[in-house]
């Protein structure tokens, strides 16, 4: 009976051509679709620090109302320091956590408040502007491996004050690291930093995209806009026009997204940060626009020009 049902239905197909042309077409057509390799994303996280004093100094929004403020804008994540705190409100707005930290000899108890918050990635800026190269080396190597097996994901920030100072100890360290190691180090890159150090003018990336390996390999980067001689500079007059001084960011920002997407092979996750610092830190000034309208503005002019290289990287 069996082989008699078979026999009927091979021969209904062999009539029926226009039934195999849809089959054929149909494993055809559905056949890239499950070869086809992951997408890297990009998952932009608010800063805490810019939401300070937040719509006002008077009136600063409580942690939650950050994180719905955040959520309306569009952000993916929220990046902060150790407060457990954050956990069930990452949970109830479905957004992911970076986590900042100081780190130094006494990593683990750091680490050990840093992984409370359940967080995506770890932002750590290490030691001190006098720390030797060679000696925060040392640390860092310790530091990641006590970092993984708590799994962790731990990237070393590019800033001034830190180890990782000026670009001459940024690129030691990486030497000394993969001499040690066999492996590249991952940093987690804010450019405004190197910028000042050395003085640089437009086009931005000439001098900064040295080393696209080490970009390929970072997992989060702090998008502040800068030129040459401000580690921080206003997006917008605050009039709802853009400043002439952010274009030439923006450029940068791009060349970025370029090279980063250049080593991708697929679904890599980069966190970037639209970060600005708030008036009373230093990073802005009084004349400043509000950084966190500003941030919100940096953050829909990445995404943009995230979508527009992913296009290119697909093709």
């Amino acid at each position: 009976m069996k082989s008699g049902i078979h026999t009927i239905f091979r021969e209904s197909l062999l009539k029926n051509s226009s039934f195999l042309h849809l089959v054929s077409f149909t494993f055809h057509f559905v056949k890239p679709t499950l070869s086809a390799k992951q997408t890297p994303v990009l998952k932009q996280f608010a800063g805490l620090w810019t939401m300070q004093q937040q719509p006002s100094a008077a009136m600063e929004w409580s942690l939650e109302e950050k994180f719905k403020q955040a959520k309306k804008a569009g952000f993916d994540a929220i990046g902060g320091g150790t407060s457990p705190e954050v956990v069930p409100l990452c949970e109830k707005y479905g957004m992911d956590y970076v986590c900042y930290l100081d780190g130094n000899a006494k990593y683990p108890e750091r680490l050990a408040a840093a992984k409370a918050t359940h967080p995506a990635r770890i932002n750590v800026q290490l030691c001190d502007h006098n720390t030797l190269p060679k000696e925060a080396v040392k640390i860092w190597i310790k530091m990641e491996a006590h970092a993984e097996k708590m799994g962790l994901n731990v990237d070393l920030e590019v800033h001034r004050d830190t180890c990782t100072e000026t670009p001459e100890k940024v690129y030691e360290i990486a030497a000394l690291y993969q001499k040690a190691t066999g492996n590249k180090i991952r940093f987690c890159w804010d450019f405004s930093h190197i910028a000042v150090v050395k003085h640089i003018g437009t086009p931005y990336a000439d001098r900064l995209l040295v080393r696209p390996d080490l970009v390929q390999l970072s997992r989060q980067v702090h998008f502040r806009p800068f030129n040459g001689h401000h580690c921080q500079i206003p997006a917008t007059d605050g009039k709802g026009h853009e400043s002439p001084e952010f274009k030439p960011y923006l450029n940068f920002v791009d060349a970025f997204i370029a090279c980063w997407l250049k080593g991708a092979q697929g679904g890599e996750v980069l966190y970037a940060c639209p970060e600005f610092g708030p008036l009373h830190s230093g990073y802005g000034i009084s004349a400043f626009p509000n950084v966190w309208k500003d941030a919100i503005l940096l953050r829909a002019k990445t995404e943009a020009l995230w979508k527009a290289n992913l296009r290119k990287w697909k093709n």
